[in-house]
């Protein structure tokens, strides 16, 4: 998921509950910027056992005026796009909506995107977070693009080295077999489905015990009509996790091969596999023109260049809006009740 550019202070209230204050309200807090608006102790209890709720803590007094402060900023920036006529439009957050929630998969829903966000710590309904988000990303394009440009600079080698270096420890291929596979997914199948793909994949294993070099055409011809599927290489690291996700009998089968051999066939989690194994890589420390474990595309020098633009473009965002949030509590007039936050 793309980085979020509103700390959580700034957007874990957001607006989505902002009601006038009634007659019996006592008020929280007062804000002026281009209007007086009223955020009443009502407002703030809610979003206080709101996040109590989801945190599974009691808030403190200090907590509290947290909260408080965060409406205060969420309210002042408001005003302050409509004061710049900096807008976005229901399309535009619809938009995001949608690419952001497919970042975390083609099948992924409103709720898990939601969840997403409370694993964040971003308690606020999604389309309010993402307007914010997007409203600062406009004031910033805008008003801005100064310190945009100098944030979004290429890293120098001095820092990329810098980096590599604190990264280094960490930076180490497990012992890293690669396979091709050919397979046939279960999940979902009826019992007699599922014996008759195995049985698919029997008859291959039988033709390749006689002709091993067949395996490439058996690759090529794998598709829905002739019962399984393949996948042409795939890079599978030695590690607890990988065993756990694949399964131990066809994680242990697989680093039980050597080069050029092929297994019978072997029963995974999902379904059964043949797996021819292609090359075994050992264990490696790996330097700065090594290709990323898992993305054979990229180098690890371009992996840490990327991530040393995208750390220097957030803490110049953070700069950003700590400096707008400082300049708009300067502008405005603001007066807090702390007194009535003790309930």
């Amino acid at each position: 998921m793309k980085r979020m550019l509103l700390p959580v202070l700034f957007a874990i209230i957001g607006l989505g509950a902002l009601g006038a204050q009634t007659t019996i309200d006592k008020p929280a807090a007062t804000i002026k910027l281009t209007r007086q608006e009223v955020i009443s102790v009502r407002q703030i209890r809610a979003d206080v056992e709101r996040l109590e709720k989801a945190s599974g803590l009691k808030f403190t007094a200090e907590q509290r005026k947290q909260v408080l402060d965060a409406r205060i900023n969420s309210l002042l920036f408001v005003q302050f796009c409509e004061r710049e006529k900096i807008v976005v439009t229901d399309a535009d957050v619809n938009n995001a909506f949608a690419q952001m929630k497919e970042s975390l998969g083609p099948k992924a829903t409103d709720a898990d995107f939601e969840n997403q966000l409370r694993a964040s710590g971003v308690f606020v309904e999604p389309k309010v977070y993402i307007r914010q988000r997007l409203l600062f990303e406009n004031y910033v394009q805008t008003k801005r693009a100064a310190e945009l440009k100098a944030a979004l600079q290429q890293p120098t080698a001095d820092e990329i080295l810098k980096a590599y270096e604190l990264a280094k420890a960490s930076l180490v291929r497990p012992d890293t077999m690669r396979v091709s596979v050919l397979y046939v997914d279960t999940r979902g199948k009826s019992d007699a489905d599922a014996k008759k793909a195995k049985a698919t994949l029997d008859g291959i294993a039988d033709a390749l015990k006689v002709n091993p070099g067949k395996f490439d055409e058996y690759a090529l011809r794998a598709s829905d009509a002739a019962g399984y599927k393949a996948i042409s290489s795939l890079y599978l690291e030695k590690t607890t996790q990988n065993r756990t996700l694949f399964g131990a009998e066809l994680f242990d089968a697989a680093f039980k091969l050597k080069a050029g051999d092929i297994s019978a066939v072997v029963q995974s989690p999902t379904g059964y596999r043949i797996m021819r194994a292609n090359e075994f890589l050992p264990q490696k420390q790996l330097g700065l023109s090594d290709t990323v474990p898992g993305n054979q595309n990229m180098t690890i020098q371009q992996f840490i260049a990327y991530q040393v633009a995208s750390d220097k473009e957030a803490k110049s965002m953070d700069k950003l809006e700590a400096d707008l949030l400082a300049k708009l509590r300067s502008e405005a007039t603001i007066k807090s009740y702390d007194d009535n936050l003790k309930w």
